[in-house]
């Protein structure tokens, strides 16, 4: 536990005192001497530095705006001694500021790769093909990469990388999961609806909420009393409600916002649908099958690798309305099917490395090391 570690990140829950990017965070400074996240925040927001355990603080850069992240994180980061090894959370600006850091303090580079950033879907928005450029930039200079996927990987082969690749996914306390009681029923907060489509994802382009809605349409057409919960927030929300409304199915479809408490929707809904353009991992997916919820996703994240089509999900290929639909209808319609995969998904965690977080936990720290 001798090591310094500090990490450069973008995911603001880490201040929420409730949520799982806390806990994860105090359980990685469990290992380790010291653990710092320095997280890229606006100044508007008021966040200060928060102790998160007895050695772990998450400390915002509060920035003037977004183009000034990179750079003051690097002011943060090159004035902490000691620190034994920079990670980044990805290898895009949090990347760059992380190289830059490390440089300065004249120790080693982690990069860790969550998203599957080679997808052709990823480039196409310009702050994407900017990404890409920075990931270019980072990735050689790198002395560990940790990535969640064998697909993401498979996908680093064209950079000439002098780093260790360490497959390590997200860990998923899936007994954990299994012995928490639903707090309530989704069906008894929509009773007029006889199958809950659930949605659980953050509101962004990159999930093609919008095509899910169109998706829903479809299938309303012939089934008129299912309804589809969403659950997340996200830049596209208010646009996400007037397409709901223009489509005519908003008396059917209801946006939930941000819920901890994703256990009892995943144990009382009755699909989960997932549009994503792309994925790193998927860790709703795993969250919902693991619980017997029958999945239908795109060809994103786990899909292919622990989420299997017609045995333990129905997969579509990405932004493929008509499989999405047909899935949909044929787990409404086919009950021998639908009870199929709900056996079969609660055998998911069979396909998991790392079943139980002391495991997890050690192998988190030997990504660490060179």
């Amino acid at each position: 536990k001798n090591m310094n570690i500090l990490t450069i990140g973008s995911d603001r829950k880490i201040f929420d005192e409730t949520s799982n990017v806390k806990k994860r965070a105090v359980d990685y400074g469990s290992l380790v001497n010291e653990y710092y996240v320095i997280v890229f925040t606006q100044k508007s927001l008021g966040l200060k530095i928060k102790q998160l355990s007895g050695n772990t603080w998450a400390i915002p850069t509060n920035s003037s705006n977004k183009w000034f992240y990179i750079w003051d994180a690097y002011k943060i980061g090159r004035k902490m001694a000691e620190i034994d090894l920079v990670s980044s959370q990805d290898p895009f600006e949090s990347g760059l500021a992380g190289f830059l850091i490390s440089r300065f303090l004249k120790t080693k580079f982690q990069i860790q790769i969550h998203t599957d950033f080679k997808n052709p879907y990823f480039k196409k928005s310009f702050l994407n093909k900017i990404r890409l450029i920075l990931a270019g930039i980072t990735l050689p200079k790198a002395d560990l990469i940790r990535v969640v996927s064998t697909k993401i990987k498979k996908s680093l082969k064209d950079y000439k990388l002098k780093a260790k690749i360490t497959i390590l996914p997200i860990f998923v306390d899936l007994e954990k999961n299994e012995s928490k009681e639903a707090l309530f029923d989704v069906h008894d907060r929509f009773p007029t609806f006889s199958k809950i489509i659930l949605m659980t994802t953050r509101l962004e382009e990159e999930k093609r909420v919008s095509l899910a809605l169109k998706v829903f349409k479809g299938l309303i057409k012939k089934h008129k009393d299912i309804a589809l919960v969403i659950v997340g927030d996200g830049r596209e929300r208010k646009n996400l409600v007037g397409e709901s409304k223009k489509l005519g199915i908003n008396k059917n479809v209801f946006f939930e916002g941000w819920r901890d408490d994703l256990i009892s929707y995943y144990k009382t809904s009755d699909v989960l649908l997932s549009t994503s353009l792309y994925e790193g991992y998927g860790l709703s997916l795993i969250e919902a099958s693991s619980l017997g919820l029958p999945v239908v996703t795109t060809d994103v994240g786990i899909a292919g690798d622990i989420l299997i089509n017609n045995t333990n999900a129905l997969v579509c290929p990405v932004e493929d309305f008509g499989c999405l639909r047909d899935s949909l209808t044929k787990l409404i319609e086919d009950e021998s099917l639908y009870e199929k995969l709900k056996k079969n998904s609660l055998n998911v965690s069979e396909r998991l490395i790392y079943k139980n977080k002391f495991d997890y936990l050690d192998a988190y720290k030997k990504s660490w090391r060179i």
